[in-house]
């Protein structure tokens, strides 16, 4: 039986994908293999770009939800209407009543906390519809379900370890959030558990296995002591004590095995308590705290597999097969969670041991030396660190969180990410600081290429990386790198950055192919296209063939979280969204570009990039500079309190050491959207007059790549109004900075007409009817939000110092305004 296809919607379906690809000749049994092996490995981020309010925000999908409700009122009992209409207006008045003005800066464990009510609100829920929806696509078409052990999806987060420029991120937060997290998850299994004491009642035949598991549980008994109590001997096999609760029948297998792992669970979350608390942990508690996702998996596949060997199926694929698939996604913590540092900090921490030990200064070493040194001490066995040696607090504090992670359970962390990657040598030097904190099982290491020069460079650093022998063998086949879409736009434009992107993966690729290394591609993502943002059907487009073989990690940060994230039902379809894609991109990989089109694209970004550059970087006088403080509120966002990290990575400089969140979100407020265009309409222009625009329309007809980067320009060109900007230009610039300002206006009236050239088009978004629509909904209010926020902005900056709160108060809802209007921030 098969179904009629729902369309090439926004929103992608398995249904539509297994009907787009059995037309393409792709038979069921390879969609099914292609579904068995791939995972989506979804990251959260407290990355600043949410400028609403949690409280508010869950009290809107309340509301939403409500009126859910209420479109079905006429099954609806009088008295349940007059109920429901009372809530709906309780939940409303609330919300008039809630300040929308944060007055505090959330803290690093605040951040945590609410990541962590999203995962419970939401993904907990979806995760075995997500799974039951592609059993029954499978189903439909006579394949057999997922196997009941596989692991599709999986959740981690940086927050609680992301200390990348965020001194309020310190080893005390890792290790209170990743028992915050082990926590949470021991008290969902441990409810999820209590409810199968209910299911799973039966007595009667089961498996030789689940037998001979009671007798293993059973011979850890002792005879009864002297006061009558039975005494628990330890598990040789595990080295945990487990007993049998005290009320369970002997006849009741399925409940006895049960109650073996809700005590261990029980105790686990009483552990994570005193943990998170700093109290002592119980050491008869200690021994039976889970450590592993398979010592909580096996007894629950155990029973699994007895009930489908006895003929009651049924009730192995109910509330028993969507725990299992829980413990399949999240492990024994809510959520993994990945340590985030920069670069220079692991080389002030090497140049500090270096200079103790009287060898020279780290920092000048040449990087073949500093190799050599790294991988020695590597593989040394005498220790390294003297006891007795005086650090900074810098240095005190990235070696605190190398001891944390030592006390962590391997499976409660993920990757060790390192930002701002330049060389092979901080790869190792993390490696080395591992070892010096005491880590015997080591994270992962994924190192971030961020700038256009980084991630040009970043192929011949993996490349030297894997040909040192220790390194390739401890690495075990794999090797993850994460690629930043943020900083490379910030640093030299859209263009150039996703052709950066592009190369750099391709090249990375045949570096891990040459080495028989399988290169994972960890994709440091925001919302806005700007810094890598989209539909998941458009952005996956930009990635070359081979680049997703199996595994897709990407982070999902801000405000996007409670759009991907808000309810249930908007986390299935998040998840069905990049499942599809991600089938599709393995199935079915986008074609290679022929030659002709590679060395335009190439011309295309460096044109672009010199452009972009040019503006931004190398303006006279820094007119650039004054005009983007000028005519943004870029000085205002600091007062949202949306995140614990501060703007920019350093106490100093100018635009290239702001942080890309601020800087896009700044452009987004005044309708410019300056990064996504600068630069890209200027080299279209420079083809289309020399007589190139029937390439160009060529690579847009024929090369995904250039399809996509095109069409995601285009949405967000949708949202640019020059009129809005050059109204705060009217308002708050002075007149030597207008000039400026008209000539931004002018090119992105350029690049608008270059992009609808190439796409033969006659105004944006005509291929994203649903997206238009949306945003024309929204555009008269968002309109009269600009034009207060231009009046409050002209306000303060003549008020000076002598700012009211009501001023203050009016500018951060305007900017929270603009940004409910845009559906996104930075």
């Amino acid at each position: 039986m098969d179904f009629p296809d729902p369309g090439d919607t926004a929103i992608k379906t398995f249904r539509g994908c297994f009907n787009k690809m059995t037309a393409q000749g792709i038979t069921y049994s390879q969609i099914r293999e292609a579904l068995v092996n791939h995972k989506i490995e979804l990251v959260l981020t407290a990355h600043p770009t949410q400028a609403q309010r949690r409280s508010n925000l869950k009290k809107h999908e309340c509301i939403s939800q409500l009126l859910k409700v209420n479109d079905t009122r006429d099954s609806l009992t009088p008295g349940e209407q007059e109920e429901l209409r009372a809530k709906i207006q309780a939940l409303q008045w609330s919300c008039w009543r809630t300040n929308a003005v944060r007055r505090n800066r959330p803290t690093a464990e605040g951040e945590a906390r609410n990541g962590m009510l999203v995962i419970e609100d939401a993904v907990w829920t979806a995760v075995p519809e997500h799974y039951r929806r592609i059993d029954r696509c499978l189903k439909h078409r006579g394949m057999p379900a997922l196997p009941y052990d596989a692991s599709v999806i999986k959740m981690s987060t940086w927050m609680g370890g992301d200390r990348d420029g965020n001194p309020n991120v310190t080893a005390t937060t890792t290790r209170e959030v990743s028992a915050l997290l082990r926590w949470r998850i021991a008290e969902l299994y441990y409810a999820e558990v209590d409810a199968l004491l209910f299911d799973l009642s039966m007595t009667g035949d089961t498996s030789e296995e689940l037998q001979q598991e009671l007798k293993t549980l059973s011979s850890m008994w002792s005879t009864p002591g002297s006061n009558g109590d039975k005494v628990c001997r330890p598990d040789t096999r595990c080295g945990v004590h487990l007993n049998f609760h005290n009320g369970v029948a002997a006849d009741e297998p399925y409940r006895r095995l049960l109650m073996s792992v809700r005590r261990r669970l029980f105790r686990t979350k009483k552990s994570m308590e005193s943990l998170y608390l700093g109290k002592p942990v119980d050491k008869d508690f200690e021994s039976e705290v889970y450590q592993s996702m398979e010592e909580l998996a096996r007894p629950l596949e155990i029973m699994y597999r007895s009930l489908v060997a006895t003929g009651d199926e049924v009730l192995a694929h109910g509330r028993l097969l969507d725990l299992i698939r829980r413990v399949r996604t999240f492990g024994i913590s809510l959520a993994c969670l990945d340590i985030r540092q920069e670069s220079d900090r692991h080389r002030e921490v090497m140049d500090a041991i270096v200079q103790y030990l009287g060898l020279g200064s780290y920092s000048a070493w040449t990087e073949q030396q500093k190799c050599d040194w790294l991988l020695q001490e590597i593989q040394s066995r005498r220790p390294l660190l003297p006891p007795d040696m005086p650090m900074s607090e810098i240095v005190q504090e990235v070696i605190d969180t190398f001891c944390t992670i030592a006390d962590l359970p391997p499976e409660a962390v993920g990757a060790y990410c390192i930002s701002m990657s330049r060389a092979t040598s901080d790869i190792l030097a993390v490696c080395l600081l591992q070892k010096i904190g005491g880590v015997k099982q080591f994270m992962r290491i994924s190192p971030l290429f961020e700038t256009r020069d980084d991630l040009q460079a970043a192929p011949s650093v993996i490349d030297s990386l894997l040909s040192i022998p220790w390194y390739k063998d401890h690495v075990k086949g794999k090797q993850e790198v994460m690629l930043g879409y943020s900083d490379s736009v910030k640093d030299a434009g859209k263009f150039a950055s996703t052709w950066a992107l592009h190369v750099a993966m391709e090249k990375l690729v045949e570096v891990g192919a040459r080495h028989g290394v399988e290169i994972t591609f960890f994709h440091g993502r925001g919302g806005t296209i700007s810094r890598g943002g989209g539909p998941p059907h458009l952005t996956l487009l930009n990635q070359p063939a081979g680049s997703i073989t199996r595994h897709l990690r990407l982070t999902v940060q801000g405000e996007m979280i409670q759009q991907h994230f808000m309810n249930p039902e908007v986390a299935e379809h998040t998840m069905e969204r990049y499942a599809v894609a991600v089938l599709e991109h393995i199935l079915t990989p986008p074609p290679l570009p022929c030659a002709e089109y590679r060395a335009a694209m190439e011309e295309l970004a460096d044109l672009s990039a010199e452009d972009y550059q040019t503006t931004v970087f190398r303006s006279p006088g820094d007119q650039f500079v004054k005009y983007f403080h000028a005519a943004t509120p870029s000085a205002e966002l600091a007062q949202m309190n949306i995140g614990s990290r501060p703007a920019k990575r350093r106490n100093y400089g100018g635009i290239d050491t702001l942080r890309a969140i601020p800087w896009i979100f700044a452009w987004t407020q005044t309708r410019l959207l300056l990064p996504v265009w600068l630069g890209n309409g200027h080299a279209l222009d420079k083809f289309i007059t020399g007589g190139k625009l029937e390439l160009l329309q060529s690579m847009y007809a024929n090369w995904p790549f250039f399809k996509s980067m095109l069409d995601l320009i285009d949405i967000e060109l949708g949202k640019a109004d020059e009129h809005i900007a050059a109204h705060y230009d009217s308002k708050i610039c002075d007149d030597a900075l207008k000039p400026l300002g008209q000539d931004l206006r002018n090119r992105l009236a350029q690049a608008t007409t270059s992009v609808l050239q190439v796409k033969r088009e006659k105004e944006v978004l005509s291929t994203e009817p649903s997206t238009k629509l949306a945003i024309g909904m929204r555009r008269p209010y968002l309109d009269a939000t600009h034009v207060i926020q231009a009046e409050v902005l002209q306000r303060l900056r003549k008020a000076g110092e002598h700012i009211s709160e009501e001023l203050a108060d009016a500018m951060i809802v305007s900017i929270q305004g603009i940004a409910a209007g845009m559906q996104n921030t930075g």
